[in-house]
């Protein structure tokens, strides 16, 4: 994905949009999409990783959470001391968009990998537009947060 450029983006409410179908280039404003998170409450972070139901290779992540669930944890024993390991909480129900403009969406019950033509928003609900013939999502966010 691409910043935006100096052409308009097709509506002020979108995060991502495919500029150049031909070539499919796909532009992403992530200070929009931030700036829609922080306005809803929702954490925003972004980081590198390999998620591979995506790609082998390390890429940026632009993550929404929208709940989070308790963290995982192990208990061990050594020289007969009991030790309790936890981790912080995790992301429960969020949408994730790649450097390549592939969305992985987890909801309470689904979790959807999306190659992502159009993501916009109308108020705190995302509407997003598959590639090609690709599942088109609207997500009502609110439902994710409960």
């Amino acid at each position: 994905m691409k910043e935006p450029s100096i052409s308009r983006k097709p509506s002020k409410t979108h995060v991502l949009w495919t500029s150049d179908e031909a070539n499919g280039i796909k532009r992403f404003d992530g200070d929009h999409f931030r700036k829609w998170c922080r306005h809803y409450g929702y954490e925003f972070e972004t980081y590198s990783r390999a998620d591979h139901d995506r790609a082998e290779e390390s890429r940026t992540q632009y993550q929404c959470v929208f709940a989070t669930g308790s963290g995982e944890g192990d208990t061990f024993e050594v020289d007969g001391e009991t030790w309790d390991i936890r981790t912080s909480e995790s992301p429960r129900t969020f949408v994730e968009i790649d450097e390549e403009g592939i969305m992985r969406v987890q909801g309470w019950s689904t979790e959807r990998i999306v190659d992502v033509a159009e993501l916009c928003h109308e108020g705190p609900e995302l509407y997003i537009a598959a590639v090609g013939d690709g599942d088109n999502l609207h997500l009502d966010t609110r439902d994710l947060t409960k």
